[in-house]
């Protein structure tokens, strides 16, 4: 191995620390959860397994690569282990009020967690192949359209945001609402970051800068007008370019160095996104309309405020509680038969028809899965598509609730059937064009986090159509050439792991 790459600190090395450093937390707390509402010491000592767990399948990634492996620890660590140490800590978690929720439930749910992962991890390993860990070799290639790219992104913040009380008054055909999907600023943001790694070599630097700085105002308008998740949402999107592009992510020495020292900092923008986006939102929900121009005032209006309620025992329970994802599937594990009736292949199928193939009018009146579940906990009857834009709330179900709801135990063998087609299909991904190569591995990425993040097969199919639509159409915005055969190759751009 090489010298220079002995200096690198690989994300799974990174993974590996964050796992001790949760699963020591979570067993710290051990003697807490004796009297909790939500969990107990058995809990705590699943949680503890669940760590081991995943520390097991980042060894065996390490040796035998592979970019799903590595995103499924990543949120078990971030997202599951790390919730329960928050939930120990801070027993809130307004999902749980839905229903009664007991401890025995947390217990059950994570039985079924780890037993599941046990299927995924295995469908990975069966499906196995060296070509997933191989790099995009962009050696000999240059962008050659590198302003239409730069246009494009423009084009979708433009239209995604600042164009955002048009489209919701109603001011043109509902057929033409697909144009908001394909036109979707994370979409362009995707592909402008698969674009700059793959050729920033031979992008100037005033593009680069261009490209960076749009993107931090996409992030930037993004939380001003209602979401939580815009930063959070950049870094998965990073991850799964580098890893679609390089097999694999690692950091020189300095960056993890200026990492640590920063991640104060970092804590802080995500605090400070998280209560600004839920003050605008509640606004919103009130009847404002929400422009960037008003969305910036609002912002202003709650920096103002913001030292009456900026209490950390005020702050931080609701923070943790959405930035886990535990609480989601385990709730609807639960209480599987309060929503059998929602959990249906006829309601999915109801729900693809009037949500994605049918943009102008509907057939069913029915809402998304994720759109449609405050009608079961709130009591509200039969969901109504109509009904659930008049009152909408999103809210998520997670893979292991989804598949649970659905099929029960029986899922397990569907899981290792879903990671290993995954598997199979990004193995064989190829295209002698480096960008359509790594945009056919995104998309495999991407539908495996939107799964286990999941919202429903629906949603994500709903994101999935469009993101493949835009990448067939905007590729032209993104154009490459191969060198001229005996000119001296561009330095290879196919390290952009190596930050």
């Amino acid at each position: 191995m090489s010298t220079s790459a002995n200096r690198l600190i690989d994300l799974n090395t990174l993974l590996r620390v964050a796992n001790l450093i949760s699963t020591v937390l979570v067993a710290c707390v051990f003697t807490q959860a004796e009297h909790h509402p939500y969990l107990d010491q058995t809990t705590i000592a699943l949680a503890v397994v669940l760590g081991v767990q995943t520390h097991v399948a980042r060894t065996i990634e390490r040796r035998r690569r592979d970019p799903s492996v590595l995103l499924l620890a990543f949120e078990m660590v971030f997202y599951y282990s790390f919730r329960i140490f928050t939930l120990t800590l801070y027993p809130f978690s307004s999902v749980f009020d839905r229903y009664s929720y007991s401890a025995a439930d947390s217990n059950y749910a994570l039985v079924f967690i780890l037993l599941a992962n046990v299927f995924l991890y295995a469908g990975f390993f069966l499906a196995h192949s060296s070509r997933c860990a191989e790099g995009i070799d962009s050696r000999g290639w240059r962008a050659t359209s590198p302003l239409a790219a730069v246009a494009l992104l423009v084009a979708a913040i433009l239209f995604g945001y600042f164009s955002n009380s048009y489209w919701n008054e109603g001011n043109v055909p509902r057929v033409f609402g697909f144009l908001v999907l394909i036109l979707a600023p994370s979409v362009v943001v995707l592909m402008a970051l698969t674009y700059y790694f793959l050729y920033r070599r031979s992008l100037r630097r005033g593009v680069a800068f261009a490209i960076a700085a749009l993107i931090a105002l996409e992030i930037i308008v993004h939380t001003l007008v209602g979401s939580r998740s815009a930063i959070v949402g950049f870094i998965l999107t990073a991850m799964m370019v580098v890893l679609a592009i390089n097999g694999r992510i690692a950091f020189t020495r300095r960056f993890v160095a200026g990492g640590v020292l920063l991640m104060p900092v970092l804590v802080v923008l995500l605090v400070a996104a998280f209560a600004i986006s839920t003050y605008n939102r509640a606004a919103k929900e009130l009847g404002t309309s929400l422009e960037v121009g008003r969305a910036v005032q609002l912002a202003q209006q709650f920096s103002e405020r913001a030292p009456e309620s900026s209490r950390l025992d005020v702050l931080v329970p609701p923070i943790a509680a959405r930035a886990g994802f535990f609480d989601f599937s385990a709730e609807i594990i639960a209480h599987r038969d309060q929503y059998r009736g929602l959990f249906t292949l006829g309601s999915y199928a109801r729900s693809i028809v009037d949500n994605i193939l049918t943009p102008g009018f509907d057939l069913y009146d029915q809402p998304k899965i994720a759109n449609a579940l405050q009608f079961v906990y709130r009591g509200w009857g039969t969901p109504s598509k109509a009904q659930s834009v008049e009152s909408y709330q999103s809210d998520q179900i997670g893979l292991y609730g989804e598949f649970y709801a659905l099929f029960g135990y029986l899922s397990l063998p569907l899981l290792l059937v879903l990671a290993w087609t995954l598997k199979r299909a990004y193995a064989r991904t190829h295209s002698t064009n480096p960008l359509v190569f790594a945009l056919q591995r995104l998309v495999l990425l991407f539908i495996f986090l939107h799964t286990l993040d999941s919202f429903g097969f629906d949603w994500t199919a709903a994101e999935v159509v469009p993101l493949v639509i835009a990448m067939v159409l905007y590729k032209f915005f993104f154009g490459s050439r191969r060198l001229p055969q005996g000119r001296p190759p561009l330095p290879s751009v196919a390290t952009p792991s190596a930050i």
